[in-house]
């Protein structure tokens, strides 16, 4: 116990019995009552005379209120850690994704030459990476597949070798803030479930306002995507600003710094910096060079925010784009022409999250999915408006409306010789948040939940839209369950012909891919109504008991004018779950042979996760 004593002056006094337990009081003691300590301060305080008098006593009341702070702060985390930890019982466990080939590695490391077994082709030169969520700390409470901080893995290949694979945790501010304090302390989506995750909510905003989960440096998880742009190496996640990372020529990866877009210190130091968050999907023409990205909010007007980058970084654009309600947008497309929006309605929703014990993220049938085209070349927002002015000017975005219908990914968009846009993504009729295996009846019992039901099974379709006639229209292309999709890079925003996707046969509960299939973008429209044929022309399928993510597909040939459009490879990891490893296979995309050419066997089990990217050697080189 300790305590601050004053002879003859009312102060407060701090008695401290153990960490955090506190009792303030007012006393006043007679000096003989008085202990050495005392006397010593009183001896202090009349050589000090009328200013410490004043002094001493100020100190002591902040000395009161540090003790006051740090005891507000631990409390609020216990109370925050209880109620998490309520959320971790059967109305949302997590546990899937935390099991299995779902569950974190925690160590980094680093090799050499790996084992081949096939050919590597030759001209594969460059660095194979993709990120994920991977928790660094044991979840307190619930768990969301979405919530784990990003780990990248990689392999390095060159000249018809595997030299090297490397995995790093992407150093985030909010990794740092956690590990410092040896738990977890920031809000995560599976603790945001049913009532618990509404008190959960309350008592983060006081984490907040107690500064023991700071938001200035960013609470993002770089879990999520990957994107090379203006010689840097990206990792990205919808909920901050992107992260630098860079990749040695040995594969070994590091973490350079969160990016700042706009503002002093950046490369356009004359613009409002951008705001977070930034989307984890944005689109780089390579023909211009040029960035398309966003940004969304639950809470803040607009609650869109979007810019264009040049090939050197700076910002060309700002945009403040208006919506009559907030969605969760998680991707969007480019073509020539236009910045495609896709604001669909999946929403928060507190009511559907305390009815239906569920995340607040709700699909909600009776809005309309709505997809707007912005001009690259409208006017931006007037030098020195940021775009979180409420005054904003709102962009100039024609929307187009369709029945409720979400979109995840999108696999590419163009415009066609009569002025309307085509854009490929793969849809879901409904969805859901609700990843855990729960189910919860209207009569609030749970059940072990099935696999999810043919609504909320995703597909790839085409949009067209017409600005002429502001008319929409949707088409299933096929009835392959498949999403993640990817395309030649050379020609994102510009007609092209071949996509490919993971798919998913549903017999499972957790998200593990089956195989890859290939889809001729084109050749459905040969076809038309009852004659259309379905654009799934090809599928690799894994064997049983293997499972991967999304495939990435390399082009032989950076420049599509060269070559073939589908003249390249498809790399993706696969995990064996009857030998508990993993390796990196490598598929012809031409003939979509089940065989893949080679199989890179790597040193450590890669858990699943998102989206991959491959980095090519004239892009290691350009590194920052």
């Amino acid at each position: 116990p300790h305590s601050i004593c004053i002879d003859k002056y009312q102060t407060w006094s701090v008695l401290l019995s153990g960490p955090y337990v506190l009792h303030c009081c007012s006393i006043k003691k007679a000096e003989a009552e008085m202990s050495n300590d005392d006397k010593l301060v009183h001896q202090i305080l009349d050589k000090a005379g009328p200013v410490g008098k004043i002094v001493v006593p100020l100190a002591t009341i902040a000395t009161t209120g540090v003790v006051l702070l740090h005891a507000s702060k631990w409390l609020v985390r216990v109370l925050f850690d209880a109620v998490a930890r309520g959320n971790s019982g059967a109305a949302n466990p997590g546990a899937d994704y935390l099991a299995g080939n779902f569950g974190p590695v925690r160590d980094e490391i680093a090799t050499g030459e790996l084992e081949v077994e096939g050919t590597l082709p030759a001209d594969l030169s460059g660095a194979y990476v993709r990120t994920g969520p991977n928790p660094a700390l044991d979840p307190v409470g619930g768990y969301h597949w979405f919530d784990g901080d990003g780990m990248l893995h990689g392999v390095r290949l060159r000249g018809g070798r595997a030299v090297g694979y490397a995995n790093h945790q992407v150093r985030t501010a909010r990794l740092a803030v956690e590990r410092k304090a040896g738990r977890p302390l920031y809000m995560k989506m599976g603790d945001i479930v049913g009532k618990r995750g509404l008190l959960i909510l309350l008592l983060d905003t006081l984490k907040r306002k107690l500064g023991i989960c700071p938001r200035k440096g960013g609470s993002g998880t770089a879990n999520t995507a990957l994107v090379f742009h203006a010689r840097r190496l990206l990792a990205l996640h919808e909920g901050d600003l992107p992260y630098a990372v860079r990749v040695a020529c040995d594969g070994v990866i590091d973490t350079l710094g969160r990016l700042q877009v706009g503002g002093p210190g950046s490369a356009s130091p004359e613009s409002p910096a951008f705001p977070s968050p930034f989307t984890a999907h944005p689109k780089v023409d390579a023909r211009t060079g040029e960035m398309f990205f966003f940004g969304y909010s639950f809470d803040t007007r607009p609650y869109v925010r979007a810019g264009l980058m040049d090939k050197s970084g700076a910002l060309l654009r700002q945009w403040a784009v208006h919506t009559p309600w907030p969605a969760m947008m998680h991707d969007c497309a480019i073509t020539e022409n236009y910045a495609v929006l896709l604001h669909m309605p999946l929403c928060f929703d507190g009511e559907a999250m305390v009815k239906r014990n569920s995340l607040p993220l709700a699909f909600m049938k009776d809005r309309s999915a709505r997809i707007g085209l912005l001009r690259r070349d409208a006017p931006g927002l007037p030098a020195g408006v940021s775009v979180l002015d409420p005054k904003a000017p709102a962009a100039p975005v024609t929307w187009f409306e369709l029945p409720a219908q979400y979109v995840f990914h999108v696999a590419n968009a163009w415009e066609d010789g009569d002025g309307r846009v085509h854009v490929f993504a793969c849809t879901f009729p409904e969805f859901s948040f609700n990843f855990d295996a729960v189910d919860v009846k209207s009569g609030g019992a749970q059940q072990p939940r099935a696999p999810p039901p043919e609504s909320e099974r995703q597909r790839l379709t085409e949009y067209v839209l017409d600005p002429a006639t502001g008319k929409a229209t949707s088409t299933q292309l096929s009835a392959t369950y498949a999403d993640f999709p990817v395309m030649h890079p050379g020609l994102v925003g510009y007609r092209s012909r071949w996509a490919w996707g993971a798919t998913f046969d549903y017999k499972a509960i957790t998200v593990e891919a089956q195989g890859i299939a290939k889809y001729d973008l084109l050749g459905h429209a040969e076809g038309s109504g009852e004659g259309a044929k379905d654009a799934c022309v090809g599928h690799i399928r894994f064997p049983e008991g293997c499972y991967g993510g999304e495939a990435y597909y390399v082009p032989r040939h950076a420049d599509p004018t060269q070559g073939a459009e589908d003249d390249g490879w498809l790399l993706v990891y696969v995990y064996d779950s009857r030998t508990d490893s993993s390796t990196l296979n490598v598929y012809d995309a031409a003939t979509m042979a089940q065989q893949p050419l080679a199989r890179v066997r790597l040193p450590r089990r890669v858990p699943y996760g998102f989206h991959s990217l491959w980095v090519r050697e004239e892009q290691l080189a350009q590194q920052a």
